[in-house]
């Protein structure tokens, strides 16, 4: 901003946040921390260099002692008091928000902080871009606070600011960076810096001759970086060259994103302190509790020598304050094993990360698979030039004997010469003072580091048929290179690239590191150098095409804030048009996880135009008239009649054909009214057209249309009917959200706990909806264990229930978050209910796909059953008949893909449809 004061730079990390400022009035740069005003105590608030990144909410009592008292909007309270409760309630405290931002799995813009939590209600949680928002208000606050008195020129809002993110950070986790800083009231013009280079930045500002002392012989020397924090750890290679104006900096490489550092620690300690506190399970207050206390233990340990042996204890499920703790202690050689030879180990140059899960995953975040931070850096540096000189930063280098470990290891890579540490004497402020300088670097025109865009993107585009029937790797054509500099806009035109008009499209770009691709190139996907990000999308709205495509070219650019803005132009020189590309960051919601795509992959339905519109003509005329007494109006003949005119059997109806004859399908929905057999086929149809609720693009809008039926209600509410209202409801229950699915389900509760004969369409409606509340799961889970068993005493039909129970208790929903899980102890008490039956009877058939499905191992210690547990469930199985193979996750942790997600839906999906398989 031109008439800014002050630079302000700011650090948004995982763990901490810091704000660090430089005057702009042109007189020698020189920065300043600010002390962040936060709440030390429900009645008292300090000052800190630093704002921990936590947020707790308090209960009603505690909130009427802070009202009024500048608790954030929803009384979240942020910083030091807050990290204290997430080892006291960690139920009520929110975190890890910028590790949630760069992860594509979920719909960051949800609410689900704090994670599984058992404390806050749903419609109380915050969103991972609403936490950073309040994190960065916070922040703000505090600014105004002591400098808007002194003028309106001082406000926050008038200053040039920069908010760091790690290297690692793609376009997307950028952008969200960017909204967070918008909904928290900051300027439009908010820079973006990767972290390496502020902390580089900040080196360089106390010492303007860099080349002088860390020259090392010929050749222009060049400096690591290693930020190691709370949630990521970035490597970032940069060329030091001497200049007279000063040294020309130019950085070389930046690291993949790597979801690791000490957060993972803390969890490791965790799970190596758990089994001592004498319990054999903990629930999930209990374990966030455990990894809040092991994050304390961790930084005592490695910041103070004195002392072997440390105390661990948590609140137990006990009244009594003594009878209720679990106790247990860890030595201090434990602590250092699992720090250096887990996270740090020594390894060869030629070492490469493991590539599966090794098992530190929480929380459902997509941690790196290997923990050894050691063999990641010596995967970056292989093929680079020499290190001569490293600089560490982040809280997780605190300790010195990491620093020394990480500068010996590299120092045995390059043959005995070891790089020279570069003073860091604040890792935790480094990244916010250099951001601070580096604003006044731009204010000044001086030279910057040289910096282009830190990855690769690319497209994918449409690939010919594979040969002998194998798919092929998809072609990806590279839009804007690495290190693009910023504001150069590339432009690719693929021959043959086209536009559909007026009608969603969408592209899957993925990034890369990759150095050696220009913009055009063409290459080939692998799942090593390439990474998938959220689709892109766009509706070109065009009226007076003369056909419904139009010949396009795409531009790609980062511009000067840091963000990636990709367009489709018109290439057809009778019309000038542009269409922004934006990203879908609803994975989870109707067509984002899919790699479907109305403009590619499947442009069509499958079929011959004038028989798909023969089809839509033909259900428009079934449903408009009357039934005379010789009709014989059902779903059985109209899909047959519709198979006939598209000459293909319904099985091989792709998403294309399906969803679009649910358009027509829905302006007959008045007519559903004419009798009975319509209503009752209309029901049928449009289950079948809308299956399973989501995985196409506008899915959400055709949800809600078909809601319509449950507003207006049922013209024919005999029995016949209402059971296939029940299976519609099921066979779309993935696109209903939480308060539609409670809509359905309230008023049959009374039914379904108090009758004996419940239709069994009810019963298994009322387990495929997976995101009702989890108290209300577990009243279901009583009830149908009860009458299930029951049933299978008298030896009588069972299934529905059988089948209910199976998605009740299911580890790994379909497709709701696995905070809509029940808690563990369910599925022993559904275990012990059925133990003494034999499962290998025709009638229980059905109770080793519930038991493969209540014990499967996803990982999570809040979600998984007790190891003890799943061996008895593994061995009941293996006697009944269940073959190893599938046993194997009960045993061992296998991630869920989309197979096994199709696998619950209980019927064969659209072709041309995926369903994603979550965080693996």
């Amino acid at each position: 901003m031109n008439g800014a004061s002050f630079s302000i730079g700011i650090d948004l990390g995982t763990t901490n946040c810091a704000m660090a400022f430089e005057a702009l009035d042109g007189a020698a740069p020189s920065d300043e921390v600010f002390l962040i005003p936060q709440w030390e105590s429900l009645t008292g608030v300090s000052e800190a260099q630093t704002l921990p990144s936590f947020l707790y909410l308090p209960t009603t009592h505690e909130a009427a002692l802070v009202q009024g008292k500048g608790a954030s909007p929803g009384g979240w309270l942020p910083g030091r008091f807050a990290r204290k409760q997430a080892a006291e309630t960690p139920g009520r405290v929110a975190h890890s928000a910028k590790s949630w931002l760069c992860h594509h799995a979920v719909d960051r813009t949800a609410p689900f902080l704090p994670w599984r939590s058992d404390e806050i209600p749903v419609d109380q949680r915050i969103s991972p871009i609403q936490a950073s928002a309040l994190l960065l208000r916070c922040l703000r606050a505090g600014w105004d606070g002591k400098f808007s008195g002194k003028g309106p020129d001082l406000r926050f809002d008038q200053q040039a600011i920069t908010v760091t993110v790690p290297a690692s950070f793609d376009a997307v986790a950028q952008r969200l960076t960017l909204e967070a800083a918008r909904d928290a009231g900051f300027p439009e013009n908010v820079r973006l810096l990767e972290e390496p280079q502020a902390a580089f930045y900040y080196w360089l500002g106390n010492h303007p001759r860099p080349e002088e002392l860390i020259s090392r012989g010929t050749g222009s020397p060049h400096v690591l970086v290693v930020d190691i924090g709370g949630g990521t750890s970035d490597f970032s290679l940069f060329e030091v060259n001497p200049g007279s104006a000063g040294p020309h900096i130019k950085r070389v490489a930046v690291s993949d994103h790597l979801l690791l550092g000490g957060d993972n620690i803390d969890l490791a300690l965790a799970h190596h302190v758990a089994p001592r506190l004498a319990v054999e399970a903990l629930s999930g207050s209990q374990w966030n509790s455990l990894v809040a206390r092991c994050r304390d233990l961790k930084e005592r340990c490695l910041s103070d020598a004195s002392g072997q042996v440390f105390p661990v204890s948590i609140a137990g499920r006990g009244s009594s304050l003594l009878g209720g703790t679990l106790a247990g202690q860890v030595e201090r050689k434990e602590i250092e094993s699992i720090v250096l030879d887990g996270f740090f180990p020594e390894c060869a140059t030629d070492a490469q990360p493991a590539r599966t899960q090794g098992g530190l995953r929480e929380w459902a975040l997509p941690y790196a698979a290997d923990s050894a931070i050691t063999r990641y850096l010596a995967d970056f540096l292989r093929g680079r030039p020499r290190v001569d000189a490293v600089l560490f930063n982040g809280g997780s280098l605190h300790p010195a004997a990491l620093r020394q470990r990480l500068q010996q290891q590299i120092g045995r890579w390059q043959e005995g010469m070891a790089p020279q540490i570069l003073e860091n004497p604040e890792p935790g402020l480094a990244v916010a003072r250099g951001a601070a300088r580096f604003g006044g670097i731009v204010h000044r025109r001086a030279q910057r580091i040289e910096a282009g865009a830190a990855r690769a993107i690319y497209l994918e585009v449409h690939q010919r048929a594979a040969a002998e029937g194998r798919a092929a790797a998809p072609t990806l054509v590279c839009i804007l290179p690495r290190n693009a500099p910023s504001e150069e806009e590339f432009r690719v035109a693929e021959p043959g690239l086209e536009l559909r008009l007026n009608r969603p499209v969408r592209f899957q770009p993925y990034h890369s590191t990759r150095h050696q691709d220009r913009a055009g190139s063409l290459v080939t996907w692998n799942d090593r150098d390439f990474h998938p990000l959220p689709p892109l999308q766009t509706t070109a709205r065009f009226s007076g095409a003369a056909d419904d495509r139009l010949p396009v070219y795409l531009t790609a650019r980062m511009n000067e804030l840091g963000l990636l803005q990709v367009a489709c132009i018109s290439a057809a020189p009778n019309v000038r048009a542009s269409w922004p590309l934006e990203f879908n960051l609803r994975p989870h919601e109707p067509g984002g996880a899919s790699r479907f795509d109305e403009g590619a992959g499947h442009p069509d339905p499958g079929v011959d135009n004038a028989w798909f519109e023969a089809a839509r003509a033909r259900l428009a005329a079934v449903f408009s008239r009357p039934l005379d007494r010789h009709d014989k109006l059902s779903a059985a003949t109209l899909y047959k009649s519709l198979e006939q005119i598209l000459r293909l059997p319904r099985a091989d109806w792709n998403s294309v054909l399906i969803r679009s004859l649910w358009s027509t399908l829905f302006t007959c929905l008045s007519h559903r009214r004419i009798s009975v057999e319509h209503e009752e086929t209309w029901l049928i149809l449009a289950g079948f057209l809308l299956r399973p609720g989501f995985g196409v693009e506008g899915d959400d809008a055709r949800i809600d249309e078909l809601w319509r039926i449950h507003e207006d209600g049922l013209a024919y509410r005999g029995k016949r009917v209402q059971l296939q209202l029940y299976i519609l409801w099921r066979r779309v229950a993935g696109g209903l959200s939480r308060e539609r699915q409670e809509a359905i389900l309230v008023p049959e509760l009374p039914r379904l706990h108090t009758q004996k004969n419940v239709p069994a369409e009810l019963v298994r409606l009322a387990g495929a909806l997976e995101r009702i509340d989890v108290g209300t799961k577990e009243a279901l889970v009583d009830r149908f264990l009860q009458t299930a068993r029951e049933l299978a005493a008298a030896k009588q039909y069972g299934a529905p229930y059988l089948t209910a129970l199976g998605t009740l208790l299911n580890r790994a929903p379909l497709y709701a978050e696995a905070d809509a899980v029940v808690p563990p102890v369910r599925v022993q008490q559904a275990f012990e209910a059925f133990d003494d039956l034999d499962w290998s009877q025709t009638e229980l058939l059905e109770m080793q796909t519930l038991f493969l499905r209540a014990a499967r191992i996803v990982n999570d210690p809040a979600i998984d059953v007790p190891k003890g547990l799943r061996e008895k469930i593994a061995s009941k199985l293996e006697r009944s008949g269940v073959a190893p193979s599938r046993l194997t996750r009960l045993r061992t942790f296998v991630p869920t893909a989309g197979a096994d997600r199709a696998s619950l839906f209980g019927e064969s999906l659209p072709p041309g449809l995926s369903l994603k398989g979550g965080s693996d």
